[in-house]
């Protein structure tokens, strides 16, 4: 992490903010670091706000798993070059994975008026560095009192990520593979329920890779189960090598467990899958959707896809476009191929205008599958946690719009009969 140099009469003089602003890009792993920033805020006093006129301090949380992410990330920064200039004494923080690839150097020689640049190798040491302009803060302050959970929070469980695949920036820029401590966890899945929330997201790049001591992921879900308040439980994103008979174990008893598993497989190539060096073959990923769905027939599974990998041919997409219909997807996110791992000279790189008419095949494929599974649906019993007093989502995570009903509130759970669907929407009446 790197800092500019502050005079004390700044460092006095900003102890009496009261509102930050904070930019988030890219995943659900940033989106959960700049919860725990704003928590650190919070411990000094802060509220948060999403008018930057109104900023006392503005953090940044960039991302870099694509081009175009990173490239959103520094032009938001360039933007806020007028914001310091109003607001001289004001505090800009830049964090996250743009910020560890780029370097502290380069951001604050392109953008001199950025405060500190912390890396997402160093976030958890983003508290210390607030310490510095604006004191210790409230340190025996009750953590249910700083969180403002909505129904669904997330909470990282590890950091960085134990694999290598070939396209991925995330081990050069979150590092080798940490996993917290259970108790650490729990207390945090406890204070969250405590603030408000209903659903606990467990996040981690391989998430059911998870081990601590005695605890593997099977039971820190079972351990996570118990806490009071807490009424469904989801993670992401898992990767199809660490699933074990302790986990389908879990999934087909605890029924606070989401019956929901977004499980990337990026290609449904051999080939490629062993040049992306994912460490399973399409035989393999698919024998974990049938054990999955054996463990909890109403699953819902969901996948990423990459298009124009280095080399591809048309029978490597083709390969995908076969794995999409027979994967059974409730949804797929599907993504043209952005260079940021060491995936380099395997072959002449396809031509934009194939990747868009590739992409544009296999997003019809999974629109149909969408369509598909979701007008299954219809005339089914389900269990919704609501996000406001008419919509919710289910366990399998479907977004359930309810007619309306009184006595409904948010993070409540309500069974609903499934009568239509519109678009990505199902459509339900609420059972007494």
């Amino acid at each position: 992490m790197q800092k500019s140099n502050n005079s004390e009469s700044e460092h006095s003089s900003l102890r009496a903010r009261k509102r930050v602003c904070i930019v988030t890009f890219g995943c659900q792993m940033n989106e959960a670091d700049s919860e725990d920033i704003a928590v650190s805020f919070r411990r000094r006093g802060f509220e948060l706000t999403g008018e930057l006129k109104k900023a006392d301090a503005v953090v940044v949380n960039t991302c870099t798993v694509r081009q175009k992410a990173e490239d959103k990330a520094l032009s938001q920064i360039g933007r806020l070059r007028k914001w310091k200039r109003e607001r001289p004494h004001g505090k800009l923080f830049v964090v996250g994975c743009a910020a560890e690839k780029l370097g502290g150097k380069f951001i604050m020689k392109k953008f001199p008026f950025v405060d500190a640049v912390i890396g997402s190798k160093s976030i958890a040491g983003a508290d210390e560095v607030l310490e510095g302009y604006f004191g210790a803060g409230l340190r025996e302050a009750p953590a249910e009192s700083l969180f403002t959970s909505p129904v669904s929070a997330y909470v990282t469980i590890m950091r960085g990520c134990p694999l290598k695949c070939s396209y991925c920036v995330v081990p050069s820029v979150r590092g080798e593979a940490a996993y917290l401590p259970a108790e650490e966890i729990l207390g945090e899945v406890k204070a969250r329920a405590g603030g408000g929330a209903r659903e606990i997201i467990f996040l981690g790049q391989t998430v059911n890779s998870y081990r601590h001591g005695k605890t593997d992921f099977a039971g820190l879900l079972r351990r996570a189960a118990e806490t009071d308040k807490v009424k469904r439980i989801r993670f992401m994103s898992p990767h199809p090598l660490y699933f074990d008979d302790a986990f389908f174990r879990a999934f087909a008893e605890e029924p606070k467990l989401s019956r929901h598993i977004h499980l990337p497989v990026q290609s449904g190539s051999d080939r490629l899958l062993k040049a992306m060096r994912r460490g399973y073959d399409r035989a393999r990923y698919l024998g974990i959707l049938k054990d999955l769905r054996a463990a909890a027939p109403d699953a819902a599974v969901s996948t990423d896809f990459i298009v124009g990998y280095p080399g591809e041919t048309e029978e490597d997409f083709r390969d995908t476009l076969s794995l999409a219909r027979e994967g059974g997807f409730a949804f797929a996110f599907c993504f043209k191929y952005s260079q940021r791992g060491d995936a380099k000279g395997l072959a002449p790189d396809l031509a934009e205008k194939e990747i868009e008419e590739r992409l544009e095949r296999l997003l019809c494929e999974v629109k149909k599958n969408s369509r598909d599974i979701l007008n299954s649906r219809i005339g089914k019993m389900e269990e919704v946690l609501l996000e406001s007093a008419d919509s919710g989502r289910t366990s399998s995570d479907f977004k359930v719009k309810l007619d309306a009903a009184a006595g409904l509130k948010a993070g409540g759970l309500v069974r609903a009969e499934i009568y239509g669907a519109d678009k990505n929407v199902l459509k339900g009446r609420p059972i007494p």
